[in-house]
């Protein structure tokens, strides 16, 4: 067995004991647990297993629940979770990507502009290695932001027109994939449009 932490991704349909997990070193998992009161978004300690090609967790503890995050804007967390789950292969394990999640629960108590969850959504893309296809869409802003450490964010660095092709390549990177139509929380970037 070995003992980690994970973020709880997706609750899978169908199965009360079956979960999607952002695993710290392990990456992106699909999981059985032996308890089905986990809640989408928590972070998770636990031990697991590997047995006939599946993985199992045991021992599993909530160590933290975004419960500030989720009660201030629900469908920014889910619209993360759900980015990561359909962007984030299963066994894919990309750094940064759960540090950024992390950095994000450290700050929920805080009033979170709607610049910065967008800005919070490039990082989150290109960590995944996703990128419009299309050429006009290759933005200098987009590349200044993409390099810039998350902690040393700030509004003002996003004029309007900034905001504008950084909808744009949000908008770009969410349709291009191919199971778009699945996707349950996309309409958070019209809202934030």
């Amino acid at each position: 067995m070995v003992n980690s932490v994970g973020i709880v991704l997706r609750k899978t349909t169908g199965s009360r004991y079956k979960i999607s997990l952002l695993d710290k070193n392990h990456g992106r998992m699909e999981c059985v647990v032996d308890s089905s009161i986990l809640c989408v978004g928590s972070l998770v300690s636990y031990a697991f297993f590997e047995q006939r090609g599946g993985f199992f967790l045991r021992d599993v503890q909530v160590i933290y629940t975004p419960l500030s995050l989720g009660s201030s804007d629900l469908l920014f967390l889910h619209h993360i979770l759900e980015l990561l789950y359909y962007f984030a292969p299963v066994g894919s394990c990309v750094n940064g990507i759960f540090d950024l999640l992390a950095f994000l629960y450290t700050i929920e108590h805080m009033l979170i502009s709607k610049i910065f969850k967008k800005f919070f959504l490039l990082k989150l893309l290109t960590f995944l290695g996703v990128s419009p296809e299309l050429d006009s869409m290759r933005f200098s802003t987009i590349g200044v932001l993409s390099r810039l450490p998350i902690d040393q964010f700030s509004d003002d660095l996003v004029g309007c027109d900034d905001e504008k092709k950084l909808d744009k390549w949000l908008w770009h990177c969410i349709w291009q994939h191919p199971y778009v139509s699945e996707f349950k929380t996309v309409h958070f970037l019209e809202k934030t449009g």
